[in-house]
């Protein structure tokens, strides 16, 4: 068997397709440990002992060396036999913030550091072939003053990404593919998902070739999702897959699932399930906008916790007004009070208590929550909404807004504040492929159910077997996000296992004509 190494490794998507590929893998290493418990044990669930079978090294790239790599995988089962120029591939992909185009794009990113680190592991461990995968951004990426690796000059200026690599390569003995974009979903993956593959193969060795699309299956999200549910069965030929897995262990055999793990669902109140009803399948927040408008909507009788709560966020700038005042008269007022997080959750405390029995459990559960936002007194809190509750909503009355609504003569502000304004935000179509999977499960409503997907069903989505458990955290928030590295964001950022193993055949088939 071929013999791997898996950098920038992730939880373990590219490993997935490594394996697969029947390569063994003989380094890996991330600087995340909650990425590097789900993929230690991801290993160790199919049989390959740390330090004897495999090694994973917990480190940025930036601190490892040739030294060290050689060091590990020469005290593994396999005996001394690894130097420079005889491991036969490496795999990675550097963390794409840097070259993403959906945020800010900086030249002189230190996170584009870590490409030239990759170059430099490459460099010193000479592999017979190469593999690098990115997003799309990297294409018209420019790097500033990029340093190279074959001596101390800089490639002063802004240079493109692929001029650098091309040029890299050639000075290191290595000739680079033309770069190509795969699409997951033409690889047997229910999600549309593009990535950049750099393909190089050493001089004195075989050529590779990419992946070719045409013998693989459409998978639908419908597809994908199978087998996951008591409410609906059904299964497909994907999902079967996913039961009884495809990753082999060190015997050759597959792992079936014993019980479906990562299902924890996300927790919703009403308000936002009665907002996730609102979407058809396929339809994103402006596509329920612009048929709203054409059909009209009877918010009041069929979700009148999301009417209530609109209404409120319709006349928001107004009640600010009356609200502000009448702290101020309590002697409670303070100036995060002027936040606009914290106007609009209170807002929509409000509006839950508009419309509750005032002698109800669930009416003093929010006046005592309401309470605590306010810093005062329960009965401080219930003079305040006494004192303001028939002054509310003056700018636009319930009735009008309900035959603005039943009309569909309603404008964008009133539908982003039904929908909110996360515009993104997309029912999946069962009958289609998946969009791309992200980092958070907030941008997409199931197909079948009032809700964000969980973590297993965006694995499903990645094609990772249903054996494969991510640990850790699900899932992060504030400041932490920057930090962690939790179930969803390992999820969002893998490689598809069934891409990956489409290009580490690709590698297995090169190394097998040496």
């Amino acid at each position: 068997m071929p013999y791997a190494i898996d950098l920038f490794s992730g939880a373990g998507g590219f490993s997935e397709g490594i394996l697969q590929a029947g390569f063994n893998i003989i380094f890996s290493s991330d600087k995340s440990p909650m990425v590097e418990e789900t993929y230690v044990n991801r290993h160790r669930q199919l049989g390959l002992i740390e330090g004897v079978d495999t090694h994973f090294e917990l480190a940025d790239i930036k601190d490892l060396t040739s030294e060290l790599i050689f060091e590990k995988i020469n005290n593994l089962r396999y005996g001394p036999i690894f130097e420079t120029g005889n491991v036969d591939a490496i795999f990675g992909g550097p963390p794409c913030q840097g070259f993403s185009r959906l945020g800010k794009r900086d030249a002189s990113d230190p996170r584009n550091m870590l490409f030239h680190e990759y170059l430099r592991i490459i460099r010193d461990i000479r592999p017979r072939y190469v593999v690098m995968e990115n997003v799309t951004g990297i294409l018209d990426m420019l790097m500033l003053d990029f340093p190279s690796v074959l001596n101390d000059e800089l490639y002063l200026g802004q240079r493109l990404v692929k001029d650098i690599l091309n040029d890299e390569f050639d000075g290191l003995g290595y000739t680079l593919l033309d770069v190509k974009v795969l699409n997951a979903s033409e690889f047997g993956v229910p999600q549309q998902r593009n990535r950049v593959v750099f393909l190089a193969y050493r001089n004195d060795v075989a050529p590779i070739e990419y992946p070719e699309s045409e013998n693989y299956p459409t998978v639908t999200v419908s597809d994908a999702l199978g087998n996951l549910y008591n409410e609906i069965h059904y299964d497909s030929d994907y999902s079967i897959e996913r039961m009884n897995g495809v990753t082999p262990n060190v015997n050759g055999d597959f792992i079936p699932r014993d019980e479906i793990k990562n299902m924890e669902e996300s927790r919703h109140d009403i308000i936002v399930s009665q907002r996730f009803a609102l979407y058809r399948p396929g339809e994103n927040t402006r596509a329920v906008i612009n048929r709203l408008k054409k059909e009209g909507i009877n918010l009041r009788d069929n979700s009148p916790e999301l009417f209530n709560e609109s209404l409120f966020q319709v006349n928001s700038e107004a009640n600010f007004v009356i609200i502000l005042e009448q702290l101020r008269e309590l002697g409670i007022y303070q100036d995060r009070f002027k936040e606009s997080r914290w106007v609009h959750f209170t807002n929509r405390q409000l509006s839950q208590l508009a419309i509750l029995d005032p002698d109800g459990n669930e009416f003093a559960s929010i006046i005592k929550s309401l309470s605590n936002r306010l810093d005062s007194s329960i009965e401080t809190t219930l003079h305040f909404w006494d004192s303001i509750e028939d002054n509310l909503n003056q700018y636009l009355n319930e009735e009008a807004f309900h035959e603005i609504l039943v009309d569909g003569e309603f404008t964008d502000r009133i539908g982003e504040a039904i929908l909110t304004k996360k515009s993104i935000r997309t029912r999946l179509n069962p009958d289609s492929v998946s969009p791309t999977m992200v980092t958070l499960p907030d941008d997409f409503i199931h197909p079948y159910f009032n809700r964000v997907l969980t973590v297993r069903e965006m694995a499903r989505m990645q094609s990772f077997d249903d054996s494969f458990e991510f640990l850790g955290k699900r899932t992060t928030g504030g400041d932490k996000r920057s930090q962690e590295t939790p179930q969803f964001t390992q999820v969002g950022n893998a490689v598809p296992p069934l891409l990956a193993r489409a290009i580490a055949e690709q590698v297995a088939i090169a190394i097998n004509q040496n």
